[in-house]
């Protein structure tokens, strides 16, 4: 029992000094793959036409400059209808979907969801991999 314990014991300051020396990247890594995965075991089988109209409706350039100023900070109406450059209408169209597809939350201000972090990551390393040909 003893000689379990010291094993134990090693294993646990292997994993710390292992701990210790993963890079950042690696840890953004394997935090999203562990958030995948928790999300991916209860996920029902994959809606191809729901998959579509979401891709479709975040396939704007304006929505995916709005998802990255609210990962930095949640900000108003105004503040991102400033920040666009664009009229009324179009932000407050935008707006809708980004929180029809739960990539938004409204509250005081607009806020990013968790969801609308990690498909804002997904993007990011999508868009390293390889350019994209129409």
């Amino acid at each position: 029992m003893e000689d379990l314990r010291t094993q134990l014991e090693e294993l646990k300051k292997r994993l710390e000094a292992l701990e210790e020396s993963i890079d950042p990247v690696d840890e953004v890594m394997l935090s999203i793959k562990m958030r995948l995965k928790k999300k991916l075991e209860s996920l029902p089988e994959l809606d191809e036409e729901k998959a579509a109209r979401t891709l479709k409706a975040l396939a704007n350039p304006d929505r995916i400059r709005i998802l990255k100023m609210l990962s930095e900070k949640p900000m108003g109406f105004k503040e991102i209808k400033e920040a666009l450059g664009v009229e009324s209408p179009t932000v407050s169209h935008h707006l809708k979907l980004l929180v029809k597809t739960r990539m938004v939350k409204k509250g005081d201000k607009y806020e990013i969801s968790p969801d609308g972090r990690l498909f804002l990551r997904l993007l990011e390393i999508i868009t390293a991999l390889e350019e994209v040909e129409e």
